[in-house]
């Protein structure tokens, strides 16, 4: 039997980490820039991580996905959409029995990615139709057909 495809379906920006404005460092020493930034891409990447670590094989959002993020979805062999419409990944989410997720904080104030707000299917397949490119979501469980 073909192994489920788990789908995450995101409200919010995948964006590299970057310190909240209005944050005041004073650097003495050049390197510890190059530190500061390095560690902005390892939150990043424990993020992504985080998402990937739950099973899921394709990631759509509303937002926007910036290059580093895309990279280490790429990488882990993740088709991953931005922009999609909120409506849309509503449906998907009823369709395929899975919760649109809007932040990733929990109430301890960490990062958690819950495995049971993915949406599972039996197989996600890329279609060029025309000039663009369609998504196709075979085999939900939910009820009935959704055109998205």
């Amino acid at each position: 039997a073909d192994t489920p495809v788990k789908i995450a379906m995101l409200d919010m920006n995948l964006q590299r980490h970057r310190m909240a404005m209005g944050v005041q460092v004073l650097v003495k020493d050049p390197a510890e820039i190059e530190n500061i930034k390095k560690r902005e891409m390892d939150i990043t990447k424990e993020r992504i991580t985080k998402i990937i670590d739950t099973g899921a094989r394709v990631v759509l959002t509303t937002k926007g996905v910036d290059d580093l993020c895309m990279k280490y979805f790429v990488e882990a062999g993740i088709i991953c959409a931005r922009r999609c419409s909120k409506d849309d990944l509503k449906r998907l989410a009823k369709a395929t029995g899975g919760k649109v997720v809007v932040t990733m904080a929990d109430m301890d104030g960490n990062e958690t990615f819950d495995a049971e707000c993915l949406g599972t299917c039996t197989a996600v397949k890329e279609e060029r139709i025309g000039d663009g490119e369609m998504l196709y979501v075979h085999g939900c469980q939910g009820s009935g057909a959704s055109t998205i």
